[in-house]
């Protein structure tokens, strides 16, 4: 069984919350807006993909030496 990879979701949310920032921060017209859009589609489409995988193998977060692996 494959296992879910928290650190991976963890690392994603860093980069969701990455761009956020960026947003708030820069965006000065609608092609910067859309080329955040497009990272921001890239970061939850991995979500996505790590959530069906973890659905398809009936996977479960595994706690090794009190972290999440």
């Amino acid at each position: 069984m494959a296992q879910f990879d928290v650190g991976m979701v963890h690392r994603l949310a860093d980069q969701m919350e990455g761009i956020a920032l960026d947003i708030k921060k820069h965006v000065n017209s609608p092609d910067e807006l859309s080329q955040d859009i497009k990272r921001m589609t890239s970061v939850l489409e991995s979500f996505q993909t790590l959530a069906q995988k973890a659905s398809n193998s009936g996977s479960n977060p595994v706690v090794n030496q009190n972290d999440v692996v």
